[in-house]
């Protein structure tokens, strides 16, 4: 093992360490006179009386509405203990997601958020006490990825991330390049990093983990520790900056022990609030003494390595790629096609398959010879790339002049206008090659709709082929969808 990847492995080793370290709360350092009331803040609890607040309501192991509406997750039981150190009571006000719970706070209809993460835009409408959790962030991908250091190394990779997450804002700023797509809850992010469609799923530790063993991706691991963690805090309305003042003090009384039991049942690790130092100096030398030994090793097959990385990298390419055109051969389709479908029936996503077919190929190659023809695949496939080059987008070349498009969440409305203005792009595009010059034309048959459970890859593949025989029989140079009605 080569000097860079051992200390590399060491990093993320240590980060992981870290970040049980940091996912400490409240110091069990507190006075025990902490929360006295100043008589403003006295008058202010009487006449209040009661306390709305409003959570995420998909966030496990941090806070969640269960089948009966009931607030569960960590924030649930930090209430608990805040409602025995204050003298009124705390009313939930249900919403269908976190975005209508930040506009609930905007519009004043609740009072607080037992869990938020400050940032500029939400500084606007709500004050926050001193942060009580702290989470690691970090990033998911495929065990096959390498480990990342750096949301540079991914810049041109599409990432996803939660909508609404705090961070979203922040690494807009620090990584304008960062394709970021928001997801509304991290079991359809991760899911798309399983079939490819993501390089990777930004978020905090817990919820990650979470939803890796809940949903038994085995496939998926925490990639790297990105800088800047998760801090949260109660953040209440900007309006009663005594509210804020009254939580502060109240979360200051929280007994550390309950804290600590708290965080072991949700998040089923054991946090502790001093880092042995030895243990890391321990693991320093070893590391460094295995590193001095394998050196020598390193330096003499480094170059092996380096071309057999290569010529495994090229090797992959090939077996998932078209020689000719580029795009993604048929038994790649194989792999993906029924992951795209099973995503689509589980969240109810709209699914397009469109099957593309050269009009009269035969007679061109006849007429212009077989040079021309592959110029004209080519020619195709790159205005493909050009009009659908979105991260849910796959192309692929099914065999001969077939083509395929898989895309995932696009509405059926959008999807017929673009691939009625694609018919017509490659109808006015020439293809040029050798001085010959020809115009030539497509026919797509496209399913565009939300796939029902009973429906498989093979039918889906036969209902777009029918669609392409009807749009052939209609004249060619068209586009003809499946009715909705023919995959019930």
């Amino acid at each position: 093992m080569g000097e860079c990847a051992m200390l590399n492995r060491f990093s993320l080793m240590l980060s992981m360490l870290a970040a049980i370290v940091l996912l400490s709360t409240v110091s069990q350092a507190q006075q025990p006179d902490a929360l006295l009331f100043t008589a403003e803040e006295i008058a202010y609890l009487k006449q209040k009386q009661q306390l709305r607040y409003c959570i995420d309501p998909n966030w496990l192991p941090f806070e969640a509405l269960d089948a009966q509406q009931k607030h569960i997750g960590m924030s649930a039981d930090y209430l608990k203990l805040l409602g025995q150190l204050l003298p009124l009571t705390m009313q939930l006000v249900p919403t269908k997601d976190w975005s209508e719970s930040l506009l609930f706070l905007q519009q004043q209809r609740c009072d607080f958020l037992p869990l938020a993460m400050r940032t500029p835009s939400r500084e606007k409408f709500l004050l926050f006490t001193k942060p009580y959790l702290t989470i690691p962030s970090v990033i998911a991908t495929t065990i096959d990825k390498p480990y990342l250091e750096d949301l540079h190394q991914v810049a041109k990779m599409p990432i996803g991330i939660r909508r609404g997450f705090g961070f979203i804002e922040l690494y807009q700023a620090q990584y304008p390049d960062l394709q970021i797509i928001p997801y509304d809850s991290y079991e359809e992010g991760l899911l798309q990093v399983q079939s490819g469609l993501l390089y990777g799923f930004l978020g905090n530790m817990g919820s990650i983990s979470f939803s890796l063993q809940q949903n038994k991706m085995t496939n998926l691991k925490i990639s790297g520790r990105l800088t800047g963690d998760s801090e949260m805090s109660i953040g209440s309305r900007i309006d009663e900056p005594l509210l804020s003042s009254v939580l502060q003090k109240a979360l200051l009384r929280i007994d550390a022990n309950a804290q600590q039991q708290i965080n072991n049942q949700w998040l089923k690790v054991q946090f502790e609030h001093k880092v042995d130092y030895r243990l890391w100096w321990l693991l320093v030398s070893v590391v460094l003494v295995l590193s001095l030994l394998g050196s020598w090793f390193y330096l003499k097959t480094s170059s092996l390595n380096r071309a057999l990385r290569l010529a495994n990298a090229e090797l992959e390419q090939l077996s998932q790629h078209d020689p000719l055109t580029g795009l993604y051969n048929r038994q790649y389709l194989d792999t993906k096609l029924q992951q795209a479908l099973a995503l689509c029936q589980r969240q109810q996503l709209p699914l397009t398959l469109a099957m593309m077919d050269l009009d009269h190929f035969k007679q061109v190659n006849d007429e212009c010879g077989h040079l021309f023809g592959d110029q004209c695949l080519r020619h195709f496939a790159a205005l493909c790339l050009q009009n659908f080059q979105r991260p849910q987008d796959m192309l692929v070349r099914y065999g001969g002049e077939e083509f395929i498009l898989i895309s995932v969440g696009t509405p059926a409305a959008d999807m017929k206008k673009l691939l009625q203005a694609f018919v017509g792009k490659f109808a006015a595009d020439a293809v040029e090659w050798a001085g010959q010059q020809r115009f030539c034309t497509i026919s797509i048959g496209a399913y565009c709709q939300v796939p029902p459970l009973s429906l498989d890859a093979k039918q889906l593949l036969q209902l777009a082929d029918e669609a392409l025989y009807v749009a052939k029989n209609q004249g060619r140079d068209q586009l003809h969808l499946v009715e909705p009605t023919a995959a019930e």
